[in-house]
């Protein structure tokens, strides 16, 4: 993304401003799908602002769920052969 966005950075001064304005733009200027095409400022602002902040719950991952569901079959399989 920030060679996409800003290019390339020859010193560290360079890298950390490229960093910094990544964060900016993410926070300040990307709206996004899951917070309904808000930024994360606006959400942060109107959860800071309400009485009962309005939930924003992440979407299941199912490539994620399914990493982890292999995670327990190996833990499983592990423990089988330990205990004979």
């Amino acid at each position: 993304m920030a060679k996409v966005l800003f290019g390339k950075a020859h010193t560290y001064e360079e890298a950390a401003e490229i960093i910094y304005r990544i964060y900016e733009y993410y926070i300040y200027r990307y709206p996004q799908k899951r917070f309904h095409e808000k930024t994360a400022n606006q959400v942060r602002q109107d959860v800071l602002t309400a009485v009962t902040p309005k939930q924003y719950p992440i979407a299941p991952n199912r490539r994620i769920e399914r990493f982890w569901e292999g995670i327990e079959k190996s833990k499983a399989k592990h423990q089988a052969q330990a205990q004979q």
